[in-house]
């Protein structure tokens, strides 16, 4: 199946006449197309079906390849269809995981010589489907789990940038089928001719008709393999909204996982009752186990948000010593390696903006493998006392509204410095922060103020440490063994308990107490891992070499 394959079953009019427009659009290949400032030759193509077509198409100025999409149209419904996904592919370009939109164009029927209205869609030329450079891996064996990792994380944050849109934008047909891999060995979700912005909410005063009528809207738009349990049963008053997407994610990641669907041909009572099986004697894949399970929940609203799916995916490759943005070096190296893309983008070099670390060979498969042989979270897994000292968080954003504090685990948080006065207005106020406390760890947190300046204790409760670093250098190794212990003997008295730090900014300073504090509960045995998490949950703290020593 080729560049969006997919698309074409919704796209597609009646079979009677396909034979003809395909010898028609045969005809096209070799012409020469102006679109906006560019002039594209035709030089073959890719994908047809129906009445949608897909060329390569180059540039005569700068012989840059493209993907020039046609589709031929004499409905109205399905005219507007075509325009509502130009609109979604404008809107959701520019984010790395989705294939990006260049231009697009309209011929009225009037002015077409096929006597239908035409729409053109430039994009990126991507180097193919993702299944089919699975099948040339999986001819040697399964994917390593690093691999799986990359793909369905990369698919995820394609998924994310298009829920985090205001109205959130829903996918509605997410499959293997719809993801492409890029010249940089990079995945890219395609096929937004099946988005939208509408979600139901059945409930007892929905007619039997207002049900048939969603029902009939959920059928042209969805694959019955990835269908939904609300789905196919509008009566148990689910909601139908962005949690669709994360069950199809699900789908997808066991297809990875396991080589087969986990609903093979969209058996509509294993869906209903969320009826499937994870392998017994599976090893390999343990890591996903839970996060499938947690995917393909029946209740759509049990199921995780796609802020949590990411947020556990980057945990987990945290603990693998892996880059999930990173190119899917295996794909690649079974399909001809980078092609005469030999540069990787500056994003994907640029280790720094990246948030990533080096690798150390001699770590072997990850920092401590904490994960290997286990399904449980990130940082609960872990074999000493700390277990029950630290535990994950699902979501790294800020604790609420402007109040800048945020969780690193869901007991070790982060924020700048709690402000008085007149420096309150723009910086953290010191009430508000003391109010969010009190409401969320009533009695049970503890505050370390690293920097030189103080303030009134009994805001909160006395629970002050003030540790007086020097701006900008590095504490004594005695200084931070002692906080880092005086964190873990707090932690230790009640599960309950949670630890505040904060320096001017929550930044250098914070990061190397946090840091230091995860190597210190032997999360980690070296400083980029921990700065990883930091920088992922946080922000990228710029320490010195002197604090990372």
């Amino acid at each position: 199946m080729s560049l969006f394959q997919s698309a074409l079953d919704f796209l597609a009019g009646p079979g009677g006449s396909g034979a003809a427009a395909s010898r028609d659009q045969n005809d096209f290949v070799g012409q020469v197309v102006e679109l906006g400032d560019l002039k594209l030759r035709i030089k073959r193509i890719i994908a047809e079906g129906g009445f949608a077509f897909v060329y390569e198409a180059q540039d005569l100025g700068s012989s840059k390849d493209y993907a020039l999409k046609r589709l031929l149209s004499n409905e109205e419904e399905k005219n507007k269809a075509i325009i509502q996904e130009v609109c979604f592919m404008k809107k959701l370009s520019g984010h790395p995981n989705i294939v990006q939109f260049c231009s697009a164009a309209s011929i009225s029927k009037e002015e077409s010589d096929t006597g239908q209205a035409e729409f053109l869609i430039l994009t990126e030329l991507c180097r193919g489907q993702l299944v089919d450079f699975v099948k040339k891996v999986e001819q040697r064996g399964p994917m390593s789990c690093d691999t799986v990792l990359k793909i369905f994380y990369q698919s995820c944050r394609a998924v994310q940038h298009m829920h985090k849109q205001s109205p959130a934008v829903i996918h509605r047909d997410l499959k293997i089928e719809n993801l492409l891999i890029s010249h940089q060995g990079t995945i890219k979700l395609c096929d937004f001719g099946s988005a939208t912005i509408l979600a139901h909410y059945p409930d007892y005063s929905w007619s039997a008709h207002k049900r048939s009528m969603v029902e009939d809207e959920i059928t042209r738009n969805t694959t019955p393999a990835y269908r939904t349990p609300e789905m196919i049963d509008l009566y148990s008053n689910y909601p139908i909204n962005e949690k669709q997407d994360i069950w199809a994610l699900g789908c997808i990641l066991y297809l990875l996982c396991f080589k087969q669907h986990p609903f093979e041909e969209g058996a509509k009572l294993q869906i209903v009752n969320g009826k499937y099986n994870i392998p017994q004697n599976d090893t390999k894949y343990t890591v996903f186990h839970q996060l499938i399970r947690s995917m393909l929940k029946i209740n759509p609203d049990e199921r995780l948000s796609i802020s949590e799916l990411v947020s556990q995916l980057q945990e987990i490759a945290a603990a693998r010593n892996v880059n999930p943005k990173s190119p899917i070096t295996e794909l690649l190296e079974q399909n001809g390696g980078f092609g005469n893309s030999t540069q990787l983008p500056s994003q994907i070099n640029n280790l720094h903006n990246a948030g990533v670390y080096d690798t150390d060979p001699a770590m072997g498969g990850g920092f401590l493998d904490i994960l290997k042989g286990g399904t449980e979270r990130f940082l609960t897994n872990i074999k000493d006392t700390s277990s029950k000292v630290i535990q994950s968080v699902a979501s790294s954003s800020y604790a609420k509204g402007d109040l800048d504090l945020s969780y690193i685990t869901s007991r070790l948080a982060v924020m700048s410095f709690p402000a008085e006065g007149v420096e309150s207005a723009i910086k953290n106020n010191i009430e508000d922060v003391r109010l969010f406390l009190d409401s969320r760890h009533a009695g049970h947190y503890a505050v370390y103020n690293l920097s030189k300046r103080s303030y009134r204790p009994a805001r909160f409760h006395n629970r002050v440490s003030e540790c007086g670093w020097q701006p900008r250098r590095a504490p004594t190794l005695k200084n931070l063994y002692s906080i880092c212990k005086n964190m873990h003997q707090w932690l230790k008295q009640d599960q309950r308990n949670i630890c505040i730090v904060h320096c001017l900014d929550g930044r250098a300073a914070s990061a190397v107490v946090v840091c230091a504090f995860l190597c210190f509960c032997r999360l980690f045995s070296t400083a980029e891992a921990a700065v990883y998490i930091f920088s992922m949950k946080r922000c990228p703290p710029g320490i010195s070499p002197s604090h990372k020593r």
